[in-house]
């Protein structure tokens, strides 16, 4: 036994000692089994994955990230490009692991990015988890937005933010984050994420999500997808579970083999807010 830790431990530092040279995010690796990559969301540590991690490391080899640039990771040299950039590189960090068939699990920016990179690769996933992301956030609650129209509120949302000072950004994260989340505690883990984060990563990535449509693209995506989305996150904007459902579902109408799951009480950041329905659907899902 004391042989077995020493190497597993050994593996562990040679494996993370290697990707700090390589890769400008940074991973921890938990558990055993099959390989498992989680991807969070936009300004989030690894961290967010804790209660996922201590749920499924029995099972799976789970490797949680903290993508450049946010909550305290350094920055990539040239934000320009930020999500092609992250996706190339996390598609290089499972080639060199020589991964056959991970699951892949991303949250918000994170569900995204498993996209773009599904797309790359398409029969690369054995099955992708996407907790409450789209392939076009602007058409969720505007139906008519293209990419083009899109660029105006995008240029000016990473004006506005480009110009906050830190006490701007504090509040501007109380009052986002108070939307997405339900516990305080976790709400103030979050703020700390994104006032560790570079601006200018969160910017550029917020801008590319808002002005990239992959609606058509994912059609090539042959991978078992489990889709869950939050109506609750978006009461504020008026909507209901019924126009959310309908929402969600034009957004992967191409997507041919994907499930879609609502919370009822969970807000966007559903492993958090909902941990019942959220394991629940994720362990059925995992074990079909």
């Amino acid at each position: 036994m004391k042989h077995r830790t020493f190497t597993l431990m050994a593996f562990l530092f040679t494996s993370l000692t290697a990707l700090a040279g390589d890769f400008d995010f940074k991973v921890t690796v938990h558990g055993e089994g099959q390989p498992m990559l989680l991807i969070p969301g936009l300004s989030n540590a690894a961290e967010v994955w804790d209660s996922t991690v201590e749920q499924f490391k029995g099972q799976y080899e789970m490797h949680t990230v903290t993508l450049p640039g946010f909550a305290g990771q350094p920055p990539l040299q040239n934000t320009e490009g930020f999500l092609n950039q992250v996706r190339d590189q996390l598609l290089a960090y499972i080639d060199q692991h020589g991964w056959q068939q991970p699951v892949i699990v991303g949250h918000s920016l994170g569900g995204y990015v498993s996209m773009l990179m599904a797309i790359e690769q398409p029969n690369l996933f054995e099955k992708i988890i996407i907790v409450d992301a789209v392939p076009f956030i602007p058409a969720l609650t505007m139906p008519g937005a293209t990419e083009e129209n899109s660029k105006a509120m995008a240029n000016g949302m990473k004006a506005q933010m480009s110009s906050q000072s830190e006490q701007m950004r504090a509040a501007s994260l109380d009052m986002i984050l108070a939307s997405m989340i339900t516990n305080p505690e976790h709400i103030k883990l979050a703020k700390q994420w994104g006032m560790d984060s570079d601006p200018a990563s969160v910017n550029q990535a917020m801008y590319e999500m808002m002005t990239r449509d992959i609606r058509d693209e994912i059609a090539v995506i042959q991978t078992p997808t489990l889709v869950m989305g939050s109506w609750v996150a978006y009461k504020i904007y008026g909507m209901s579970r019924e126009r959310l459902q309908q929402s969600y579902g034009a957004q992967y109408a191409a997507m041919p083999d994907q499930r879609l799951a609502v919370t009822d009480t969970g807000k966007h950041f559903i492993m958090w807010d909902d941990p019942e329905f959220y394991f629940a659907t994720m362990t059925d899902f995992l074990n079909q």
